[in-house]
C-alpha cells in the first residue's frame, strides 16, 4: 500500500534535513500522526459550515504537512481545494473534505507501516 501512497524519496529527503537521524523524524511523524487526522476534521467541519477561509487555511497546513512526509495524493487533493477556496467558490466542499479525510487516514497508514530506520539505505524509489 505504502508504495502507491508516500513518495519515499521525499521521507529521504526529510530524514536527510535532520542529519539522518531516525528518532527525530519518528518525533515528527508521532506530531505528523496527531496533528493530521485533526486537521482532516477540521476541513470536513469547515466545509459543513460553509467556512471558505477556514476551508482554506486548514486546507493549505494539511497541504504542507503532507507534502513533507511524501502524502502526495492527500497534498494534492488539498492543493485543489485550497486553489478553490482561494477562487472563493469551491465546488463541492463537502465532498472534497470527505475525500481529504480518507486520504488522510489512508497516508496515515501508510506512512505507519514505513520502517523509518530503513530510509537511509533505500537508493531511489
Amino acid at each position: 500500500m505504502e508504495d502507491d501512497q508516500i513518495d519515499r524519496g521525499a521521507l529521504r529527503k526529510l530524514l536527510a534535513l535532520l542529519g539522518n537521524d531516525p528518532a527525530e523524524l519518528e518525533d515528527l511523524l508521532s506530531d505528523y500522526y496527531q496533528d493530521a487526522p485533526d486537521l482532516a476534521q477540521r476541513i470536513v467541519d469547515s466545509a459543513v459550515r460553509g467556512d471558505v477561509e477556514a476551508l482554506r487555511i486548514a486546507s493549505h497546513s494539511l497541504k504542507s504537512n503532507a507534502r513533507d512526509f511524501g502524502a502526495l495524493r492527500l497534498s494534492d487533493l488539498c492543493a485543489d481545494l485550497e486553489k478553490e477556496c482561494r477562487a472563493g467558490s469551491p465546488r463541492d466542499p463537502q465532498q472534497a473534505a470527505q475525500a481529504i479525510r480518507l486520504a488522510e487516514e489512508t497516508a496515515r497508514q501508510a506512512l505507519s507501516e514505513i520502517e523509518i530506520s530503513g530510509l537511509s539505505a533505500e537508493s531511489g524509489d
